[in-house]
């Protein structure tokens, strides 16, 4: 009961499918139909039993087309026919007082649930025509019921009035499921959406291969950012020689050497540090508040690390790798890319040095 109150409350985090939804619809048709089917039959209403014979038939077969997924805008189409004709049927032989009236007023909400669903399939499916058909029916059955006596009126007014409530709670049910589908599909979809959303954003702000931010999320971030005001020093690594990497093994193995490095930037982070790959073989982290003799010993000990690092071919062989380091710390004046600026100026520094140092 808990579920299917948060289902009906729209709070529940699934959906049903087209295809649950009608298999469901389809089976509830078929057991009021069947519960009809006998009423009439103690009532010895016999032109009623034929009928709800048949509508027990129809739904039968589309309960086993539903579960199958199949042809289900035929079968939704098919169950509109039927609750129409069915609804003018009985009111001509029961009265306006039996409450198959109700029947057509219930159906104009499904319209809209059979564009939503099926539109996305290309059918076309117009609304309106739902609605104008259920209101036409509507109208007719009640001219007709009202200048037409019954065939059968029923001499138990008990009779018909339990026949009204059950017609009530059945249009209720019906509706109460179709309403709730579909705002649980549209709130589901809607939960999709945001989440996707997210993840391209994320995806927006990351590197693909090394999983690091990226530059553009790293500059978003921290160009006007309170956090420049408290000082802040950049470290830029570059790897030595990594063209040469690629060219000898392959840049599949280049790929590999470039996450491996990241791991190792990663390793050296404090949670209030960011690491980027700031393009190419270039990875650059960002360190908040850190003084320039600290971010000097940071830089020291990845680059040791680097040393270590021992990486495969192809055919299994290792080979391993140096980095080049820049080290710059920002001054009251400097914008944030004048401090990358100063880090870069030390990094090439590094490089026509002899490369494998921190400058």
């Amino acid at each position: 009961m808990k579920t299917i109150w948060k289902y009906i409350s729209v709070r529940a985090k699934y959906a049903l499918t087209k295809k649950q939804a009608m298999s469901l619809t389809m089976l509830l048709l078929g057991v009021f139909h069947a519960w009809l089917l006998a009423f009439f039959a103690f009532y010895s209403i016999s032109t009623m039993v034929v009928i709800d014979g048949l509508a027990i038939a129809l739904y039968t077969f589309c309960y086993i087309k539903a579960r199958k997924n199949q042809n289900l805008f035929l079968l939704f189409n098919l169950s509109y026919v039927e609750i129409m004709l069915h609804s003018l049927a009985a009111i001509l032989l029961t009265g306006v007082n039996s409450g198959f009236a109700l029947f057509p007023i219930a159906m104009l909400p499904l319209g809209y649930y059979a564009t939503y669903n099926f539109d996305l399939e290309k059918k076309a499916v117009n609304p309106m025509f739902y609605v104008i058909t259920s209101v036409a029916v509507f109208f007719l059955a009640r001219g007709f019921g009202g200048v037409i006596p019954p065939l059968h009126a029923f001499s138990d007014k008990r009779a018909e009035t339990i026949l009204y409530i059950v017609n009530y709670i059945v249009v209720l049910v019906i509706i109460i499921l179709f309403f709730s589908t579909l705002l649980n599909q549209i709130k589901l979809l809607e939960s999709q959406r945001i989440h996707q959303n997210r993840k391209l954003e994320e995806l927006s702000k990351t590197d693909a291969l090394t999983g690091l931010a990226n530059r553009r999320s790293l500059q978003e971030r921290y160009e006007n950012s309170e956090v420049l005001k408290g000082g802040y020093a950049l470290i830029l690594g570059d790897i030595d020689d990594f063209k040469q990497v690629n060219d000898t093994y392959g840049h599949n193995v280049g790929d590999e050497t470039l996450k491996a490095v990241s791991d190792v930037f990663k390793n050296a982070v404090r949670g209030e540090d960011t690491v980027c790959r700031w393009g190419g073989e270039e990875i650059l982290i960002f360190l908040p508040g850190c003084p320039l003799d600290n971010a000097k010993i940071r830089a020291q000990h990845i680059l040791e690390n680097i040393r270590k690092l021992r990486l495969k071919t192809q055919d299994g062989k290792t080979f391993r790798i140096t980095m080049t380091l820049g080290v710059a710390v920002s001054d009251e004046t400097d914008t944030f890319s004048e401090v990358v600026e100063k880090a870069d100026d030390k990094l090439y520094k590094g490089k026509n040095e002899g490369k494998n140092q921190v400058v």
